[in-house]
Formats: C-alpha cells, sequence, structure tokens
C-alpha cells in the first residue's frame, strides 16, 4: 500500500509572477523556457525560409496522414463511444454547476 508524504512544498512557490497589463502570468521556469524558445526559433524560421517551410510542412503533413491515418479514425470512435458511455452510466445523471443548479436552456 501506498504511504502518503508530506512536505512543506507548496505546489507553484518556484513559478515566476509577473503582470503584463491586466493579465498576471504564473511562469514555470524550465517549461516556459524551453516551449518559448522552440515556438520562437519555429517562428523566426519559417519567417526566414518560407518556401523551404512550405515544403517541409507539406512532407510532414503526407507522412503523418500516410502513416497514422489509423489513429486519427480511432482516436475518434474511441472518443464517441467514450462520450456515448458516459450517457448511459450513472456518470450522466451528474449536474454540472452542483446539485441546486438550474439549466439556463429548457430543451
Amino acid at each position: 500500500m501506498a504511504t502518503e508524504e508530506t512536505t512543506d512544498y507548496e505546489v507553484g512557490q518556484d513559478n515566476i509572477q509577473a503582470n503584463l497589463g491586466p493579465f498576471g502570468l504564473d511562469i514555470h521556469n524550465p517549461v516556459f523556457l524551453i516551449s518559448g524558445l522552440a515556438i520562437f526559433a519555429f517562428v523566426i524560421g519559417t519567417l526566414i525560409a518560407p518556401e523551404a517551410a512550405t515544403d517541409i510542412f507539406k512532407a510532414m503533413r503526407n507522412w503523418v496522414t500516410v502513416n497514422f491515418d489509423w489513429f486519427f479514425l480511432l482516436a475518434g470512435n474511441i472518443f464517441v463511444l467514450f462520450c456515448l458511455l458516459l450517457i448511459v452510466t450513472p456518470m450522466g445523471k451528474i449536474r454540472l454547476g452542483g446539485k441546486d443548479a438550474k439549466p439556463d436552456y429548457g430543451y
């Protein structure tokens, strides 16, 4: 059986808090840095060489659709079956918004 560990660490204690106008930002150091640099490099590379980027993106799209078309169909079908399963099980009776919630619109 798993044991519960106690710690004084609080979730987000190492995050950087910043404000950008009316928006508050909660920046996770390694995640933000890595993803930000990857997006920046991707955009700059696309702007510098748009023709080469077009060729690369077309080749990538063709490769993905040829090799993973089965995955797209399977994922869509599993999602539909999951939704149907939720409808017919007791979880389909759960009210969003709480026990006393009233629907905004009647159908």
